[in-house]
């Protein structure tokens, strides 16, 4: 969900650059969820089941680019792996700072008077201040931070293993031996996390990644492209229709694999396969990808906003369709001024701590293997 595409100086590069474009569409996707999700109710309401509920497959889309992305950057040709404690220092790096930022906001507003039929205890805060499940979360789309967090320690400890295929297989066999294990475990928050399969979808990403070498040429040009893209697309509206859900929120568990878990993996090849395109509006759509994780958790600061306009009986019987799209490009303009005002700013202090130890952790591993 959080992390950079580009790679300076590698060959591949370019074909990497319309993932940016697939994580604005994840984050443009799950906002415009939200959106219609906070206008269903009133009167001026205009949203079917299979819209409002088909944008929620935009974390599915986050899911797949995350595993290709670790594989991919990962091993790249010619240069070493990253350890664990290194890929795990830099994931943190990437996803913390901003969201304590967002959690620190949010808790503000709690202490403010804002929600107040929300108690979370201290354990609350602070597993989720830590990306821990078990607890409530301060902001509502963390859930899936904690999966990332999770997908983050398994590839870490899999590493090891040294070939990408290799870590593939140990990845797998670790996700699949947890699923296992979950079902014999009484029913707790951490039985329910571990029980869902949606981790399988970080899987599929590395699986791309790790026959992307081999299929490039195959994968390359507009047609093959915008034909994956189009299909995970409808895919990914198509599901609400034929698969039962009891809530907009999205699809279940293993039904829910099934077909967002596809969509994702061909939307995301899809946008590999897509040439490097020059313009105003590719440059808006890398731009969007660009600040795609602040967006995505800045969109509901807006969208409480938005709530709060439509307890006024005149902006609920408005139809809603004629504030759903402006509410949705103010969030993504909150969300580029996030990116730009707090997101850069925090990640370079994060990379210049990191880059401080980098020297100490290289002599400290030299000592030691002597």
């Amino acid at each position: 969900m959080a992390g950079k595409t580009r790679q300076p100086g590698s060959a591949s590069s370019p074909t990497l650059a319309g993932l940016q474009v697939a994580r604005g569409l994840a984050a443009l996707s799950v906002t415009l969820h939200h959106a219609l999700e906070t206008s269903n109710g009133v009167p001026g309401s205009f949203s079917p089941d299979w819209l409002t509920t088909g944008g929620a497959g935009g974390v599915d889309i986050f899911f797949v680019i995350s595993g290709f992305i670790m594989a991919h950057t990962s091993f790249r040709p010619g240069r070493p792996s990253p350890g664990a404690a290194e890929f795990l220092q830099r994931r943190a790096a990437r996803i913390y700072p901003l969201y304590w930022l967002a959690c620190l906001t949010m808790l503000s507003l709690m202490a403010l008077g804002f929600f107040q039929s929300r108690i979370l205890s201290p354990g609350d805060i602070f597993l989720a201040l830590a990306l821990l499940p078990g607890g409530q979360p301060v902001i509502g789309v963390a859930w899936t931070l904690v999966y990332e967090v999770y997908f983050y320690l398994i590839f870490a400890a899999c590493l090891a293993a040294g070939r990408p295929s290799l870590v593939l297989c140990a990845a797998s066999a670790v996700i699949a031996a947890l699923l296992a294990l979950a079902q014999g475990l009484p029913e707790s928050g951490v039985q329910r996390f571990l029980s869902d399969p949606i981790p399988l979808e970080f899987l599929l990403g590395m699986g791309l990644a790790s026959v992307y070498p081999h299929i490039r040429e195959t994968l390359k040009g507009a047609l093959v492209g915008s034909l994956l893209v189009f299909f995970g697309l409808a895919l990914l509206y198509a599901a609400p229709l034929v698969v039962p859900h009891e809530t907009t929120h999205g699809l279940e568990s293993w039904a829910r694999v099934a077909a967002w878990g596809t969509a994702g993996l061909a939307i995301v090849a899809g946008f590999l396969a897509l040439p490097e395109r020059a313009g105003r509006l590719a440059r808006w759509l890398k731009g969007l990808g660009d600040a795609s994780y602040a967006l995505y958790l800045t969109h509901f600061f807006v969208l409480m906003g938005y709530g709060l306009a439509l307890r006024k009986q005149a902006v609920a019987e408005l139809p809603q369709y004629l504030l759903v799209i402006p509410i949705v490009v103010l969030a993504c303009l909150v969300g580029a001024a996030a990116h730009v005002a707090a997101e850069r700013p925090l990640l370079r202090l994060a990379r210049r701590a990191i880059d401080r130890t980098a020297p100490r952790r290289r002599a400290e591993t030299v000592v030691t293997a002597a």
